[in-house]
Protein backbone atom coordinates (compact mmCIF):
# COMPACT_ATOMS: atom_id res chain seq x y z
CA UNK A 1 0.00 0.00 0.00
CA UNK A 2 1.28 3.51 -1.33
CA UNK A 3 1.07 6.54 0.61
CA UNK A 4 3.12 9.54 1.79
CA UNK A 5 4.85 7.94 5.23
CA UNK A 6 5.88 10.19 7.85
CA UNK A 7 9.53 11.76 8.34
CA UNK A 8 10.55 10.91 11.84
CA UNK A 9 13.06 11.92 13.76
CA UNK A 10 12.19 15.42 13.52
CA UNK A 11 12.21 16.16 17.45
CA UNK A 12 10.24 18.55 19.59
CA UNK A 13 8.77 22.01 18.17
CA UNK A 14 7.03 23.71 15.16
CA UNK A 15 7.70 21.76 11.56
CA UNK A 16 6.33 22.58 8.44
CA UNK A 17 3.49 20.17 7.20
CA UNK A 18 5.73 19.69 4.29
CA UNK A 19 8.92 18.98 6.00
CA UNK A 20 6.87 16.38 8.42
CA UNK A 21 4.50 14.65 5.66
CA UNK A 22 6.79 15.14 2.44
CA UNK A 23 5.12 13.68 -0.10
CA UNK A 24 1.50 15.13 1.22
CA UNK A 25 0.97 16.75 -2.16
CA UNK A 26 0.90 13.62 -3.89
CA UNK A 27 -1.76 12.16 -2.08
CA UNK A 28 -4.94 12.21 -3.73
CA UNK A 29 -6.80 12.76 0.15
CA UNK A 30 -5.82 16.52 -0.61
CA UNK A 31 -9.23 16.62 -2.31
CA UNK A 32 -11.59 16.32 0.57
CA UNK A 33 -8.88 18.55 2.88
CA UNK A 34 -9.65 21.32 0.78
CA UNK A 35 -12.62 22.74 -1.27
CA UNK A 36 -12.66 24.90 -4.63
CA UNK A 37 -12.08 27.82 -2.37
CA UNK A 38 -9.30 26.59 -0.28
CA UNK A 39 -7.59 24.15 -1.79
CA UNK A 40 -6.05 20.67 -0.06
CA UNK A 41 -2.50 21.67 -1.41
CA UNK A 42 -2.82 25.34 -0.18
CA UNK A 43 -3.73 24.09 3.44
CA UNK A 44 -0.83 21.76 3.65
CA UNK A 45 1.97 24.31 1.94
CA UNK A 46 1.14 26.78 4.68
CA UNK A 47 0.59 24.17 7.80
CA UNK A 48 2.84 23.41 10.69
CA UNK A 49 2.79 20.67 12.78
CA UNK A 50 4.49 21.27 16.36
CA UNK A 51 5.50 17.79 17.93
CA UNK A 52 4.94 18.36 22.08
CA UNK A 53 5.36 16.06 25.37
CA UNK A 54 1.95 16.09 26.45
CA UNK A 55 -0.23 12.87 26.75
CA UNK A 56 -2.58 12.46 23.83
CA UNK A 57 -2.33 11.73 20.34
CA UNK A 58 -3.20 15.04 17.30
CA UNK A 59 -5.16 18.14 17.79
CA UNK A 60 -5.30 21.18 16.23
CA UNK A 61 -4.18 24.67 17.83
CA UNK A 62 -6.43 27.35 17.09
CA UNK A 63 -4.66 29.95 18.29
CA UNK A 64 -1.58 29.46 16.61
CA UNK A 65 -2.94 27.88 14.19
CA UNK A 66 -1.06 24.86 13.62
CA UNK A 67 -1.58 20.80 14.11
CA UNK A 68 -0.34 19.83 17.59
CA UNK A 69 1.10 15.70 17.78
CA UNK A 70 2.10 14.23 20.81
CA UNK A 71 5.89 13.18 20.78
CA UNK A 72 4.80 9.84 21.97
CA UNK A 73 2.02 9.14 18.89
CA UNK A 74 4.48 10.74 16.66
CA UNK A 75 7.68 8.12 18.00
CA UNK A 76 5.41 5.02 18.49
CA UNK A 77 2.12 5.46 16.16
CA UNK A 78 2.40 3.38 12.81
CA UNK A 79 2.90 5.37 9.55
CA UNK A 80 -0.35 4.79 8.03
CA UNK A 81 -2.17 6.31 11.34
CA UNK A 82 0.20 9.48 11.37
CA UNK A 83 -0.76 9.96 7.49
CA UNK A 84 -4.18 9.83 8.19
CA UNK A 85 -4.25 11.67 11.59
CA UNK A 86 -2.59 14.58 9.79
CA UNK A 87 -4.72 14.80 6.92
CA UNK A 88 -7.69 14.70 9.13
CA UNK A 89 -6.07 17.82 11.48
CA UNK A 90 -5.54 19.36 8.12
CA UNK A 91 -8.67 19.47 6.79
CA UNK A 92 -9.61 21.01 10.73
CA UNK A 93 -6.96 24.30 9.49
CA UNK A 94 -8.91 24.57 6.60
CA UNK A 95 -12.00 25.06 8.93
CA UNK A 96 -10.35 27.24 11.62
CA UNK A 97 -8.92 29.55 7.97
CA UNK A 98 -13.02 29.46 6.69
CA UNK A 99 -13.79 30.50 10.40
CA UNK A 100 -15.81 27.64 11.79
CA UNK A 101 -15.31 26.62 14.96
CA UNK A 102 -13.64 23.31 15.51
CA UNK A 103 -14.46 22.93 18.93
CA UNK A 104 -17.92 23.62 18.95
CA UNK A 105 -19.20 21.89 22.07
CA UNK A 106 -23.01 22.23 21.07
CA UNK A 107 -22.28 19.03 19.78
CA UNK A 108 -20.81 15.72 21.39
CA UNK A 109 -17.83 15.01 19.63
CA UNK A 110 -18.86 12.06 17.38
CA UNK A 111 -21.63 14.12 16.19
CA UNK A 112 -19.57 17.44 15.73
CA UNK A 113 -19.70 18.59 11.97
CA UNK A 114 -16.20 19.22 11.48
CA UNK A 115 -14.61 16.04 13.29
CA UNK A 116 -17.10 13.86 10.81
CA UNK A 117 -15.83 15.98 8.14
CA UNK A 118 -12.34 15.40 9.55
CA UNK A 119 -12.76 11.50 9.77
CA UNK A 120 -14.45 11.38 6.26
CA UNK A 121 -10.97 12.20 4.81
CA UNK A 122 -9.62 9.54 6.68
CA UNK A 123 -11.70 7.22 5.88
CA UNK A 124 -12.34 7.81 2.45
CA UNK A 125 -8.20 7.73 2.31
CA UNK A 126 -8.08 4.50 4.27
CA UNK A 127 -10.66 2.87 2.00
CA UNK A 128 -8.79 4.02 -0.98
CA UNK A 129 -5.83 2.07 0.47
CA UNK A 130 -7.52 -0.82 0.51
CA UNK A 131 -8.47 -1.00 4.46
CA UNK A 132 -11.35 -3.20 5.58
CA UNK A 133 -14.44 -2.34 7.90
CA UNK A 134 -12.48 -3.43 10.71
CA UNK A 135 -9.23 -1.59 10.12
CA UNK A 136 -11.64 1.58 9.02
CA UNK A 137 -13.38 1.04 12.90
CA UNK A 138 -10.00 0.69 14.81
CA UNK A 139 -8.31 3.59 13.05
CA UNK A 140 -11.19 5.74 14.35
CA UNK A 141 -11.80 4.51 17.70
CA UNK A 142 -10.03 6.15 20.73
CA UNK A 143 -10.21 6.74 24.60
CA UNK A 144 -12.85 8.96 24.32
CA UNK A 145 -15.70 7.62 22.14
CA UNK A 146 -17.42 4.13 23.15
CA UNK A 147 -18.44 1.48 20.28
CA UNK A 148 -21.54 2.54 19.51
CA UNK A 149 -20.44 6.60 19.03
CA UNK A 150 -17.61 4.81 16.38
CA UNK A 151 -20.69 3.33 14.66
CA UNK A 152 -22.46 6.62 15.00
CA UNK A 153 -19.42 8.66 13.30
CA UNK A 154 -18.78 6.09 10.91
CA UNK A 155 -22.42 5.84 9.76
CA UNK A 156 -22.54 10.53 9.48
CA UNK A 157 -19.08 10.18 7.50
CA UNK A 158 -20.44 7.60 4.99
CA UNK A 159 -23.44 9.94 5.00
CA UNK A 160 -21.41 12.79 3.92
CA UNK A 161 -18.83 10.76 1.80
CA UNK A 162 -22.27 10.18 0.04
CA UNK A 163 -23.10 13.60 -0.38
CA UNK A 164 -19.92 14.99 -1.34
CA UNK A 165 -20.23 12.15 -4.37
CA UNK A 166 -23.73 13.32 -5.45
CA UNK A 167 -22.55 17.32 -5.46
CA UNK A 168 -24.88 18.27 -2.53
Amino acid sequence: MAFPRPRRGLGLGEHPFLRMLPDALSSPALALVGTDRIPGDLVVREAVVRVVSEEGYCWVDEATPCIVLTQDHYETGSDLDLYLDLLHEATHLRHIREGRDVWDERYPYHRRPTEIEGYAVAVAEGRRLGLDEDEIRAHLHNPWMTAAQVEELLAAVDAYLRGRAEGS
